[in-house]
């Protein structure tokens, strides 16, 4: 089947993961968004070691005078034991949602808290509740039946991704939507998305591993989404800055007000975005990919339409998994009866070789190879298109000497063995199975160049860009399609083509092992 685009997992040559980038303390920044306020408590009095500089506007009280307050003062009596019950019975890296009623002035307002103990400290994130008719649980409940409903449906990952991105928009009300794929090497790829007309169109792009650096997708793990409500906003200090517990800067890890770094606003103000929000798709425990909604004007959301949409993206990031497994599934069951084909047709032959790649079901079925060859007690089978004698010699050497883990699998041959280049239309892709490699006996298996162009989301290679100064950096400033053409690389072998390759090489050594006693 043609390829519109090339694969996620395609080979890229070059690194673009910025160890700069993903060395920056983004957890220690002593600065939240100013959408909420933020109380550090000690453990054992819970009373306020640090607050934001902002409480003045929620509550009409400095934050110098809520510092060593007990929390207790400004919270009803019942609200306060339902607190300390919750800190005692949960897990200690739970969030732990309240509704807290606090005094401002002659008022009392509702807030919206979520309680983290840390080993030293609790941290308390404080929201004005903002009440919303249409986001009343009923109303959120039959939204998620619905969508969750509908993302049972679709038969491929990439429909199942659009599917949601569609619903996820009209749901949220922003104005672009998106799921963004990681390949092996952290590039992202947008694989759905669902936007108004005069959004740019991000459909298919790549944006290099720096955009999204280590340091952040790890905090993914912490934080089940991160909203930006406005890259506008002035970021709120801690008082005082110093954690009196630790001497040091207070870890905003799981922190959702944490304040984000400038060099991110200013990425979004380059992409002529105001607004966004960000929730991981992790996937057997590791970072799959991400949903992101982007506003073309400042957009808050209220707890309980992110606590939806947290919901929506382990619902979506379940279905993806559950259509993964079942691609790999129907691979390997194509897999397992091309094998059990395969293996009674070199049982039956007189020659294994001849068995491999002759007959109705041949090695080159099995692996979607080009071309083959087998190297074995002097004599050389080939079937397909296949280097010259020569150079399967050369590269038969070269395994000898290199290969010291048995099974060698690549989909970019020329990058590892530069005399691969001389025949990379032919052979960019190698499987070498070895049945003898002191002596040089291989089954090698050969895929062909494929030549992808890949769309980038801006010159990659430009990606960070540094100041004279040599310690700040900017985001690129533009994300206009930059083509990049990959060479030397073959279409990605699937996860089970190697095990299917190591129990193919068992049922050959069986069979000349059969043979000769």
């Amino acid at each position: 089947m043609e390829r519109k685009t090339a694969p996620v997992n395609l080979a890229i040559e070059k690194n673009y993961d910025s160890e700069m980038c993903g060395s920056i303390p983004l957890h220690l920044v002593n600065l939240i968004q100013p959408h909420g306020m933020l109380l550090v408590l000690d453990k054992q009095e819970l009373r306020i070691l640090q607050a934001s500089a902002n409480t003045e506007v929620y509550l009409q009280i400095a934050a110098d005078e809520l510092l060593s307050k007990p929390f207790s003062s400004l919270i009803p009596e019942h609200q306060f034991n339902e607190v300390v019950s919750k800190l005692k019975s949960q897990n200690k890296q739970d969030k732990i949602p309240f509704t807290l009623s606090l005094p401002a002035g002659d008022t009392v307002k509702t807030f919206t808290a979520i309680i983290l103990q840390h080993p030293d400290y609790i941290l308390v994130e404080l929201e004005e509740s903002r009440t919303i008719a249409q986001e009343s649980f009923l109303s959120l409940y039959q939204h998620l039946k619905y969508i969750t409903s509908l993302l049972k449906q679709p038969d491929t990952i990439s429909e199942i991704a659009q599917l949601a991105v569609e619903e996820l928009k009209k749901f949220s009300g922003f104005d672009k939507v998106m799921v963004y794929q990681f390949d092996p090497n952290w590039n992202g790829m947008v694989i759905a998305q669902a936007r108004e007309a005069d959004m740019d169109d991000y459909m298919d792009l790549r944006f290099p591993a720096s955009d999204v650096p280590k340091q952040a997708r790890d905090l993914y793990f912490k934080n089940p989404y991160r909203l930006i409500p406005t890259r506008s906003y002035t970021p709120v200090r801690l008082v005082p800055v110093l954690n009196p517990v630790t001497q040091k800067f207070t870890d905003l890890s799981d922190c959702s007000l944490r304040s984000v770094a400038n060099v991110h606003l200013e990425y979004l103000a380059n992409m002529r975005v105001d607004a966004s929000m960000s929730l991981p798709l992790i996937i057997d425990n590791k970072l799959w990919g991400l949903i992101a909604c982007h506003h073309k004007t400042p957009k808050y959301l209220s707890y309980e339409m992110r606590s939806a949409m947290e919901l929506l993206s382990d619902i979506l990031a379940a279905q993806l998994q559950a259509r993964q497994k079942e691609e790999a599934m129907a691979h390997r069951v194509k897999l397992r009866s091309l094998h059990a084909s395969l293996l009674e047709q070199i049982y039956s032959s007189p020659n294994f070789a001849e068995g491999l790649l002759e007959g109705e079901t041949t090695i080159l079925e099995l692996f979607s190879l080009s071309g083959a060859a087998v190297f074995y007690e002097g004599n050389t089978w080939v079937a397909g298109e296949t280097p010259s004698p020569q150079e399967m010699k050369e590269l038969v050497s070269w395994l000898r000497r290199n290969n010291a883990t048995g099974l060698y699998v690549t989909d970019t041959l020329p990058q590892a063995y530069p005399r691969g280049k001389d025949f990379q239309t032919k052979a960019s892709g190698l499987m070498a199975i070895p049945i003898n490699k002191e002596q040089g006996e291989f089954i090698l298996g050969f895929r062909p160049e494929v030549q992808q162009t890949i769309k980038w989301g801006g010159d990659p290679n430009n990606a960070v860009q540094m100041e004279p100064d040599g310690k700040s950096y900017h985001p690129r400033n533009s994300f206009a399609i930059y083509k990049e053409v990959v060479k030397n690389t073959s279409l990605p072998w699937m996860p089970d083509d190697a095990a299917a390759a190591e129990t193919l090489r068992h049922a050959v050594l069986e069979k000349l092992i059969k043979d000769r006693y």
